[in-house]
Formats: structure tokens, sequence, C-alpha cells
């Protein structure tokens, strides 16, 4: 029930959040799905046990960014519409404020600590969107070199 919950409350939360980037229409739906999705993927790979803590957060965001570039093609927009809103969820917000109470309160050591934290997870997610998205790059840049010798 805490997965159902969880995805459910990510939809609404990315849906809120494309409402202010004024993302409209079927985008505006899609993209908040796509803040689900990415909840439910994270959560289904912390389920599987024994892993690191970046673990599903490279996995979500891997699943993320293929939902993001597919709609893209499917809807003709570009794919941050909907990554935007995908990412929304397993942003490290909590991380980054917790960091810099630490700072505040004088705490280096937990500040030091809980910042690592935050930044490892933020590159995790930057490296599952940058080899996706390279990799979808790659094809629309083939497809165009090819459409371009045949001529």
């Amino acid at each position: 029930m805490e997965i159902v919950q969880s995805t459910f409350f990510a939809l609404l939360a990315s849906f809120a959040f494309m409402i202010v980037f004024e993302v409209r229409g079927k985008a505006l739906l899609v993209g908040s799905i796509g803040g689900g999705i990415s909840q439910l993927s994270y959560m289904l790979f912390q389920l599987l046990g024994d892993l690191h803590y970046l673990v599903p957060f490279f996995f979500a965001s891997i699943i993320l960014t293929l939902y993001s570039e597919i709609m893209a093609r499917v809807f003709k927009k570009p794919a941050t519409v909907f990554l935007i809103g995908a990412l929304f969820p397993l942003v490290p917000g909590r991380g980054i404020y917790e960091s810099m109470v630490y700072f505040v309160e004088g705490q280096q050591s937990l500040f030091f600590a809980k910042l690592q934290e935050t930044l490892a997870i933020t590159l995790t997610l930057a490296m599952g969107i940058m080899m996706i998205s390279v990799i979808f790059r790659n094809f629309r840049l083939r497809s165009y070199f090819k459409e371009e010798e045949q001529i």
C-alpha cells in the first residue's frame, strides 16, 4: 500500500510542478505520469534488498529518461518537457535542506556527510539521464545522416 500511495503522491507533485513550468495539454498529464513511474521504479528497486543506496536512483533515472525520450517522440516535444516532471520526485531536496541545517548549526562532519550523499545522488541521476539521452541522440543523428546520403 505504501508503494501505491507514494506513487500517487509523486504523480500529484509532478503535476503541480509541471503547472508551475506552464506545461499545457496532454504533455502535463503524460509528464505527471512520468513522475509516478519514476517514483514507482525507485521504490521497486529499493525492494530488491542489499543494493547500494545509489542503485535505485540510477535505474529509476534510466527508466524515467527512456519514458521521457519516447514520449518526446510521440508528442513531438522536447524531452526536457517530460523529463523535468518525471525527475521531480527523485531530486534530493531533503538532503540539501538537511545539509544546510547542519552547516548553519556548525556541525561540520554531519554537513559534509549529508552533502556528499546528496551530491552522489544528484550525480547518479545525471549519469542515468546522460546515458540514455546520448543513446537517443546517437540514433537520431545516425538516421539524419542516412537520409542525407540517400539524397
